[in-house]
């Protein structure tokens, strides 16, 4: 019986020691494991300092790239140049990539790191800063946007009941009076309440809103509010025109127009997500309560208001250019000529030129000037209405040193990534950010 309990004990003594063993064996390998975690992760981090220094050694060289010529010798230029095909790229293709490069060409487990540079106004998303719309930016701004809310669906006709400052009543406005001149007032630096570009004909039609606007507007909204909750939502919202350049393009969405019709930014009928709504049958086009393609993505906030033709520009972009969008004055017929001339604008870079010398490699070549862009587009294009002189103002041929970029790099070791997003720009020789983001 003694002997049976000693051997009972024993086996407990066993078990516990054995399952003591697995816990120090189970929390060693995870602590193994978190090492390797934290060590990658810190690796992978560190990747993020090359890629930058990466970065900034092709953007303060690329301006000094040369065109691609027949009798290049590609070793000799490398050996002058590692990354001249990158800087090539940024100059004449608006954008280039980096790699990916081994951090330790001798070790494959030292991790990559890639850049992917390109210019901020470059493409469909974020292609134009709105910050140079307003009357001290562009002296044709106005015609500018009525071409940008043209395109997006409004006719300059059409008149809407918009909300006045006393938070009750509405007042019949043409549409894009309203629009233009509230948000010129919101970016200006006075106080003068401006008036839309179609007001001339009446001279006391004020379609702008200042300070004093918002503030009989906030009063009167804290005034009807039922609750405490209520009301400190109303002070939390309270905005003011800015007076300077808006730092996010979710900002217009305070202003007034674009902030009673929030369809003009997003898309969808003129009266979605209004108090009027349900007055408009959705279910059939109006004239009244028209489609909206949204334009809030065509902006950003930094860079420039002109346009980059590469074959990332789209025909919304080009419709925005005084002398390629059409103004004769018959609506309709303006627009399927600018239509016609935007896309053949387009379509000619993916033709290869015949009078100069060209890289048989690429699917399509840049406009050098203004001269190269009007030879190459009447050579292509079959209509019957020219490219206006004032367009070429309005188009940027290639990244200068004045131009904002975007550059995201990313770096990955042991199935580990991290990437990184930012805006920068050239000054005095050095590269300084606006923007840095980390994922």
């Amino acid at each position: 019986m003694r002997r049976g309990s000693v051997l009972i004990m024993v086996l407990w003594i066993i078990a516990v020691l054995a399952v003591m063993v697995m816990s120090f064996a189970f929390e060693a390998h995870q602590q193994a494991g978190i090492n390797v975690y934290i060590r990658e992760r810190n690796r992978v981090n560190r990747l993020i300092e090359p890629g930058r220094i990466l970065g900034e050694v092709v953007m303060l060289g690329f301006n000094e790239a040369k065109e691609w010529t027949e009798d290049e010798k590609v070793e000799e230029l490398l050996e002058d140049d590692r990354w001249y095909r990158e800087k090539r790229a940024l100059k004449f293709d608006t954008r280039c990539t980096i790699g990916p490069i081994l951090l330790d060409e001798e070790d494959p487990e030292s991790g990559t790191v890639k850049v992917e540079i390109e210019l901020a106004n470059s493409g469909a998303e974020n292609g134009i800063n709105i910050n140079e719309l307003y009357s001290g930016g562009d002296q044709n701004y106005a015609l500018r946007w009525q071409m940008i809310l043209r395109t997006a669906g409004i006719d300059e006709e059409l008149e809407v009941e918009a909300p006045e400052s006393d938070g009750r009543g509405t007042k019949r406005h043409n549409l894009m009076n309203l629009l233009i001149a509230s948000w010129n007032d919101w970016r200006d630096d006075d106080d003068n309440v401006s008036r839309g570009p179609l007001s001339e004909n009446d001279p006391e039609d004020d379609d702008g809103a200042e300070s004093k606007w918002y503030e009989e507007w906030d009063e009167n909204i804290e005034k009807e509010a039922r609750s405490k909750e209520e009301r400190n939502a109303v002070a939390e919202d309270r905005r003011r025109p800015r007076n300077g350049s808006i730092p996010d393009i979710k900002e217009l969405g305070y202003v007034r127009g674009f902030r009673d019709f929030p369809s003009i930014l997003t898309g969808g009928r003129l009266y979605d997500g209004t108090a009027l709504a349900e007055k408009f049958d959705k279910d059939k086009d109006s004239e009244d309560n028209p489609q909206l393609t949204g334009i809030a993505s065509i902006f950003g906030t930094s860079g420039s208001s002109k346009v980059v033709i590469n074959p990332q520009t789209t025909i919304d972009q080009l419709m925005t250019i005084p002398g390629i969008f059409q103004n004769s004055g018959n609506v309709d017929d303006d627009r399927e000529d600018s239509l016609e001339l935007a896309q053949a604008i387009l379509d000619t870079l993916k033709v290869k030129p015949e009078d100069y010398d060209v890289d048989e490699t690429r699917d399509w070549w840049p406009y050098k000037d203004w001269a190269d862009l009007c030879t190459r587009v009447e050579d292509n294009y079959s209509g019957n209405v020219e490219l206006g002189e004032e367009a070429q103002q309005y188009i940027e041929w290639q990244p200068s040193e004045t131009s904002v970029f975007k550059m995201k790099i990313i770096g990955e070791s042991m199935g580990m990534k991290r990437e990184v997003s930012c805006k920068c720009y050239i000054k005095d020789k050095k590269v300084r950010y606006l923007e840095w983001r980390e994922d």
